[in-house]
């Protein structure tokens, strides 16, 4: 496909992007993507397809299901209501697409996943950290401001961008910058930026913008799941082992590298690289 033609697509398709991720609720109606894309209803789906790698369906079906497992922890919605807000009218279809998902059914996922439970276990609280000379990177990023876990949306168009531009390398490394703590900060007002590695002499244009990951040393945490659950391993790394480490945290955000895809995944096998930048020693 030519550039051009990529450029147009993408521009056709963001719209649908920004509609999906402000609409979780609602359905994916055929004809109203497409007017938002601007494209025939006949071939609408094989365009967003063969742009994004997965179709429609797919796309709302992660982004429900890693909500659901979000409101299961917190344990505020019956079993019911959480399978509604998924878009799945019987709980038994809720149980089988989420055990397909996450390895296990939504119950079961409720007492054991709960923030209470976790932290009344120390052997699933405790992680290993270490400590890493991060190198630096040049990344080409997208703004997020909103849910932290609603970032998947923005790193939906930003892999869309950079593939389109030719600046998505083959073994290019994705990372999340989280400027503010969400204990402290609303959810919509949350800032965040989606990255993926670029050369530093690369040329990059709007919407896109270069980020710099400065180079020092970081502490690292390995998490293995969800990301629904990274608030675990978050709370380890500031509340167990920061306290104890004798660090003092640098003077950049905490920054999360993702290892694996969660469209070729399960939520329970996804790999999640934590890096909180440290101090200089004196």
């Amino acid at each position: 496909m030519k550039s051009q033609t990529r450029t147009h697509y993408e521009r056709r398709l963001e719209p649908v992007l920004a509609w999906l991720a402000a609409h979780p609720d609602e359905d994916a109606d055929l004809h109203r993507l497409a007017d938002l894309a601007c494209l025939s209803p006949y071939h609408f789906h094989r365009v967003y397809r063969a742009m994004m790698g997965e179709t429609v369906a797919a796309t709302v079906q992660r982004v429900r299901l890693l909500r659901a497992s979000a409101e299961l922890r917190a344990g505020t919605r019956s079993l019911d209501q959480v399978a509604r807000r998924a878009g799945y009218e019987s709980a038994a279809a809720f149980s089988r697409a989420f055990s397909a998902a996450f390895g296990m059914p939504p119950g079961r996922y409720r007492e054991e996943r709960s923030p209470e439970i976790i932290r009344r276990d120390k052997e699933l609280t405790m992680y290993s950290v270490q400590i890493e000379a991060f190198p630096g990177l040049s990344l080409a990023s997208l703004e997020h401001v909103g849910d932290y876990l609603g970032i998947g949306a923005t790193f939906e168009r930003l892999f869309m961008l950079a593939a389109n531009r030719g600046l998505l390398r083959e073994g290019a490394r994705s990372f999340g910058v989280y400027f503010d703590d969400p204990e402290q900060v609303a959810k919509e007002a949350l800032r965040a930026a989606a990255g993926v590695e670029v050369g530093s002499g690369t040329e990059i244009a709007e919407p896109l913008q270069r980020l710099a990951l400065p180079a020092g040393r970081c502490a690292v945490l390995e998490h293995v799941g969800p990301y629904s659950e990274l608030d675990t391993a978050y709370a380890w790394l500031f509340g167990g082992w920061l306290p104890a480490s004798g660090e003092q945290p640098g003077d950049f955000p905490v920054f999360e590298e993702y290892l694996n895809d969660p469209k070729s995944v399960a939520p329970s096998a996804l790999r999640t690289r934590i890096y909180l930048p440290l101090a200089d020693k004196p």
